[in-house]
């Protein structure tokens, strides 16, 4: 991980030399020095990391590592050196005025002297860099390109998987429908092609084991002329593996090759495709790593059409499949074992048979297993060491608490290590510190897309690309780590894209290990409160006694806090203080009700989040913060926001919305006249502006995200600003008025058409403006209205990509009627607040995707929708608030027979703070059965509440 910090600076000095030649003056040229010395340093540390890394897993010698982490901190030295420099020359006062001049006068006296020490540092750090460079040649370091994470000796040595090979039936478990299945698509599955079947799935998963007892079957081995299983590993030579795949061939026929070792590229590929041409056969190659591997075979396996010959082959990385052409490959993610399953092989191995778990240990047994996420390796492991351990509760929590040092010392995780860090370590350096930042956040922890990403642009991990935006650049390396399997997805937009994720238990201990190895960042929490100045990053879980003690003259860059249920105020004071150097403050969820004024004095800061805390308003100093980029107010007290934060010139992002909607703007906060001058944002959302303010709007173009609340009569200003922010992908509108005055919809612009996500709220409208059907990118729409006809569901339902369709209506027609082939996408479909519905019609063939349905309060409704019963991909059906409606619908004697496909189905009977989705709900067969004495004491009880 040195190398990321060497990298991080190198992007420093080039930005310093770039941006203030005039600032340097005579320091200049050592900055240049320093920056050539470790971009020469650099080529060499890709092997020195891997060389370290090696250590670490093996034990040996001790000499790389301490190279690399004596580089790390001298890396870190600059950075600090840089850092201050700027920090301090930023803060000398200068101007124009007679008080200017002699402000001026003392400027220049502090900057020839702050130079001075910043050139005697830079100096010192040049004689260091040497010296660490020239005791980093007695270990011969290779000079390595930098673009591949894999490049180089494999830090472990391959595993060739043999074990895994040989698995006898009775210790496999949870592969046996899937094994059929794969057996079916060898040899039943789709003819006249040479069709790939890609299982794909993280480390330890069974994937070899799997492909294994395919390969092996009896029908399997009969149907194919010719079968070969290749591992393929980490690095190859294209020419070596062919020549191994010609060999194999060969081999099991038990013809003789000669000379193959002399063939060049082209004639292996002819002499495999001869071979080849008139066979029906299987190859495996197990352990793909390379993403272009199928370049690298396709045309020596010869297609040879009506023989319907197949290839398999085992990866952890998705993107590998993806690469082969889709019409010739088949995905097969391999799932976690369920819990019934992993109880099933947890037993076997710790206890010699199937659920023989003694009663006293049932419960950690559940816990233990669950710490192993599914993973048969690690299941297997862990289940062996307890085998040979006394059945007793408080030896085997021991084992349980110290799992993360057994992953690296123990025997019997030996294999289980070495898979799951294997994934770690073929990533390139911008992905390990990408991967390495979930161990920020506590096990287990469910972390919001939007949040992960910014936080990576601000700590520096997302690498600057002319053609994209930071967060796309950031959403790229999230997807790669969820296609190599090292990152699990928690939820997932109705749009495909990620909500949430998180790392699988086992190798959130190993991003622990890696992390404190390198310095990355250190927990404080009531067990652990040890000294630790080198870090640049503090993780604080639950308790903040000590911390400050713990951390003193340390360099910190990045706070974040996790279940502090006591935050003293002169925390928040003494760090402001003490850490000028900081980029991030995470606060979210933090027992916070103010901001320090102090806070203005970190000049460095990059990222601050006050989500979810009882902060009501912003210190002025706020504008101080010249290099902020995020500014996180969700579900705070702010109502207003200083005028001062027109000085944020870098900001990207605006984040604010009241806790509540009791504020004077609502659940919005005002945003002042001036934040025109923000030209940087791209995302601005939930603010109140008047009509004087609102004009500013026209200078953020850069706008991507936007939600704002108006006049009614501004309305059509806002519209006709919009219309020309062309990279607007998301907008969100609300009006208030004192009076139900139609709003002329039909002279509103339209907003850009790359629009994806689109809500207008609180505006009186007679009709749906024309433009509307032409947003045919819009995936989300919510539109809270005061009227509603069939006619313009007619309009809406054209909208071909739409996914997400919310509708609050005070007033709607009798009937509401989805007819066949309407919303052919849609997957979630709210119908809120429809007091005029009578009755509801679902035609068959209308909305066929859809998942959930939410309907309500919807008092003249009496019946379930007819045709219900044709959404047979409907998984939640909610009615809001229709207690008792919905009590005498299950009553029918019809409702079994059209509910019955339908996993979940619920009532609510409030849905106070609907905002933040808190409902109480009660099941269907909550109602049913309850008899009718008992339900009115119900309905009761919940009308006196």
């Amino acid at each position: 991980m040195a190398e990321f910090a060497v990298y991080s600076v190198i992007q420093i000095l080039s930005s310093l030399l770039v941006q203030e030649i005039k600032l340097l003056g005579n320091a200049k040229q050592g900055v240049e020095d320093i920056k050539r010395e470790l971009e020469s340093i650099r080529s060499l540390l890709k092997d020195a990391d891997t060389r370290a890394a090696q250590e670490g897993e093996t034990g040996s010698s001790e000499g790389v590592k301490t190279w690399v982490k004596q580089l790390r901190e001298e890396a870190f030295r600059i950075e600090d050196a840089i850092d201050e420099y700027t920090m301090t020359a930023a803060r000398l006062p200068h101007g124009r005025s007679l008080l200017g001049y002699i402000h001026k006068s003392c400027y220049l006296i502090k900057i020839v002297k702050l130079r001075h020490e910043f050139t005697t540092e830079i100096k010192d750090i040049k004689l260091s860099l040497a010296e660490i460079r020239r005791r980093g040649e007695i270990y011969s370091f290779r000079y390595i390109d930098q673009g591949s994470g894999s490049a180089g000796t494999n830090v472990i040595p391959h595993d060739s998987r043999v074990d895994s090979f040989f698995i006898e039936d009775a210790e496999v478990v949870g592969i046996e429908s899937t094994k059929e299945k794969l057996i079916s698509l060898l040899v039943e599955g789709t003819s006249n092609i040479r069709l790939v079947i890609a299982i794909v799935g993280e480390g330890g998963l069974g994937k070899t084991t799997l492909a294994g007892k395919v390969y092996n079957n009896d029908a399997v081995k009969k149907h194919f002329d010719c079968q070969a299983w290749i591992t393929v590993g980490k690095e190859y030579l294209k020419k070596d593996l062919l020549r191994t795949i010609l060999q194999e061939i060969y081999r099991l026929t038990g013809s003789t090759l000669m000379e193959v070792d002399k063939m060049e590229e082209m004639d292996l590929i002819m002499m495999l495709r001869e071979h080849l041409k008139d066979k029906c056969y299987m190859i495996v190659f197990d352990d793909v790593w390379k993403i272009e591997f199928w370049r690298d075979v396709e045309h020596a396996l010869l297609d040879n059409k009506k023989k319907n010959s197949r290839v398999m082959l085992t990866t952890r990385n998705n993107a590998i499949a993806e690469f082969i052409p889709f019409s010739i490959v088949q995905i097969h993610k391999l799932e976690p074992l369920s819990s019934e399953e992993g109880w099933k092989l947890f037993c076997r191995k710790a206890f010699g048979s199937d659920d023989s778990c003694p009663p006293n240990l049932k419960e950690l047994s559940a816990h233990i297993i669950g710490k192993c996420g599914g993973l048969p390796l690690a299941i297997v492991a862990i289940g062996g060491l307890l085998s040979r351990k006394n059945k007793i509760v408080s030896e085997w929590r021991n084992i349980l608490d110290a799992l993360g040092s057994k992953l690296s010392n123990d025997s019997h995780f030996k294999d289980c290590n070495k898979v799951l860090s294997e994934g770690y370590y073929d990533l390139p350096h911008h992905l390990k510190s990408c991967l390495l930042y979930f161990g920020v956040f506590p096990e287990g922890y469910e972390i919001r897309f939007g949040r992960l990403i910014r936080l990576w642009i601000a700590e520096g991990f997302v690498q600057c690309n002319n053609h994209l935006p930071s967060e796309h650049v950031a959403e790229e390396y999230l997807k790669e780590l969820i296609d190599r399997s090292l990152v699990q997805v928690s939820k997932r937009k109705a749009s495909g894209r990620v909500a949430s994720c998180r790392v699988h238990d086992l190798m959130y201990e190993i991003i622990c290990r890696k992390m404190k190895e390198c310095d990355f960042c250190h927990f404080f929490n009531e067990n652990n409160l040890s000294y630790f100045s080198k870090t640049r990053r503090i993780s604080i879980h639950k308790c903040t006694n000590g911390v400050l003690e713990s951390t003193k003259n340390s360099k910190i860059r990045s706070i974040y806090l996790f279940n502090v249920d006591k935050l003293p105020e002169s925390f928040m004071t003494t760090f402001v203080a003490d850490f000028k150097l900081l980029k991030i403050l995470d606060f979210e969820n933090a027992p916070l009700d103010c901001l320090p004024d102090g806070v203005g004095k970190l000049f460095h800061l990059h990222y601050l989040s006050l989500r979810n805390t009882k902060v009501k308003e912003l210190p002025k100093s706020i504008g101080m913060l010249l290099n902020l980029e995020t500014l996180d107010l969700k579900w705070t007290f702010v109502s207003e926001l200083p005028v001062e934060i027109k000085n944020l010139k870098k900001l990207c992002c605006l984040i604010v919305r009241r806790w509540d909607d009791k504020g004077p703007y609502g659940s919005k906060a005002k945003i002042q006249e001036g934040f025109g001058a923000l030209t940087e944002l791209k995302k601005l959302w939930y603010v109140h502006t008047n009509t004087e303010v609102l004009e500013e709007l026209r200078k953020l173009r850069q706008m991507r995200k936007l939600a704002i609340r108006v006049t009614n009569r501004d309305v059509k200003d806002l519209f006709a600003i919009v219309q020309n922010m062309e990279s607007l992908e998301d907008l969100s509108v609300s009006a208030f008025t004192s009076g139900q005055v139609p709003l002329d919809i039909q002279s509103l612009a339209s907003p850009p058409l790359c629009l994806q996500q689109f809500h207008l709220g609180r505006i009186f409208i007679e009709s749906l403006p024309v433009w509307i059907s032409k947003l045919q990118n819009l995936i989300r729409l919510q539109l809270d209205l005061v009227g509603f006809t069939n006619d313009s569901m007619t309009i809406l339902q054209a909208l071909p990509n739409l996914l997400v369709f919310i509708l609050f209506v005070d007033d709607c027609s009798e009937q509401l009627h989805f007819k066949e082939g309407w919303f052919p996408k849609l997957q979630y479909l709210y119908l809120k607040n429809f007091k005029g519905l009578k009755c509801m019609i679902i035609e068959k063939g209308a909305m066929s995707s859809l998942t959930d349905l939410w309907i309500g309060p919807c008092p003249l409704l009496k019946e379930i929708p007819t045709g219900i019963e044709h959404l047979n991909n409907l998984k939640i059906l909610v009615f809001l608030m229709m207690l008792k409606k919905v009590y005498y619908m299950i009553k029918n004697e019809n409702w079994e027979n059209v509910t019955k496909h339908i996993p979940q189905v619920r009532v609510t009977v409030s849905y106070k703070e609907i905002s933040r989705r808190e409902y109480f709900f009660y099941t269907c067969k909550d109602l049913s059965s309850l008899s009718a004495e008992d339900f009115e004491k119900l309905i009761e009880e919940n009308e006196a509440e």
